[in-house]
């Protein structure tokens, strides 16, 4: 079990680097998100630093407490998630073409390869 989730987390970070092309349909599902649209790039962003925050607490909890169910569902639920972002974020060809906001993006995806180096993964 700890290898898949092991190969989950790796997946997910590959997902979050990903490059690829976007579709207009795809500009226009990555507007609308969990609590509102996003309207720029910067609200993509911040939507993300929160997803990237809630990961991470994930996380923390998993490796805590890896027989709590809840915590292994959602955890689940934010590997499939990761993917999503990325895909999401390539489709923002506005902002993946601005080195500022990618600059951003990569920042903020960090914080998850820090989190996994401090649990030695």
């Amino acid at each position: 079990m700890k290898k898949l989730i092991y190969l989950f987390i790796v997946l997910g970070i590959f997902a979050t680097y990903s490059c690829g092309s976007g579709t207009d349909k795809g500009k226009e599902e990555a507007k609308e998100e969990k609590s509102g649209s996003i309207k720029d790039c910067d609200d993509f962003l911040a939507y993300y630093e929160e997803w990237v925050d809630d990961y991470i607490k994930v996380i923390d909890d998993y490796m805590n407490n890896p027989s709590d169910e809840i915590v292994a569902t959602r955890y689940m639920e934010l590997m499939t998630e990761a993917i999503e972002w990325s895909t999401k974020w390539v489709a923002l060809v506005d902002c993946a073409d601005n080195e500022k906001y990618e600059a951003r993006f990569e920042e903020i995806s960090k914080e998850i390869e820090k989190k996994l180096e401090e649990i030695g993964l």
